[in-house]
């Protein structure tokens, strides 16, 4: 099923829609039978947005390895005199 979410659905309305289906049960009482598809898709959603954000922050900490070496040069002590 998340192969099917993440053709249709972009992360922040996956987020939105999640929120949503969180508040219709926090807030109203929901008809059983009406409640176990809202449940289930809430569930879809929960499994498309942790494997979203996983590979996601994968992504980040590649790209942070990929430029340690920026950090590296901007702890080096500078010199007075020097232009770098």
């Amino acid at each position: 099923m998340i192969k099917k979410l993440s053709e249709k659905i972009s992360l922040s309305n996956a987020f939105k829609e999640l929120e949503e289906i969180t508040k219709e049960f926090e807030n109203e009482e929901v008809d059983l039978e009406k409640g176990i598809p809202k449940f289930k898709r809430g569930l879809e959603l929960a499994r498309y947005l942790k494997k979203r954000l996983s590979i996601i922050e994968n992504e980040i900490k590649e790209i942070k390895r990929d430029f340690k070496d920026l950090d590296k040069e901007e702890e080096k002590p500078k010199l007075e005199n020097s232009p770098f």
